[in-house]
């Protein structure tokens, strides 16, 4: 997986954020994981809809366009549950439940991916 942050104007929301590296890093996405720290968040892309199947803990979901802007938020969702199809969103990232409501990220938000250099 490459190495990001996760960025709204100059603030940094999420400082440890993998990115996804082709279709299997995808399908498995967070499956399986016990915990993520409040500071780690997973870019899955392209992506329009997740699952939480084989999953242990509450995520935020936050669907991105193109240009980053936030087009839907599923705060809380449950593991076993799926997500809604948003057919315009290119990625999705994958945060701790109740992350958005404590980074402040709403509807129509434009967020940056700074790749990491190293």
């Amino acid at each position: 997986m490459k190495k990001a942050t996760l960025k709204k104007g100059d603030a940094v929301l999420i400082p440890d954020l993998d990115i996804t590296a082709g279709f299997f890093e995808r399908f498995r996405g967070l499956m399986f994981t016990r915990s993520i720290p409040d500071s780690y968040g997973l870019l899955i892309r392209p992506c329009n809809q997740i699952h939480m199947m084989n999953m242990r803990f509450p995520l935020d979901v936050i669907y991105l366009s193109e240009d980053g802007t936030v087009l839907h938020i599923d705060e809380n969702i449950r593991p076993w549950a799926i997500g809604k199809t948003v057919k315009k969103a290119v990625g999705v990232v994958e945060i701790n439940a109740g992350a958005c409501a404590r980074l402040g990220i709403e509807t129509g938000d434009r967020l940056t991916i700074e790749k990491s250099i190293m």
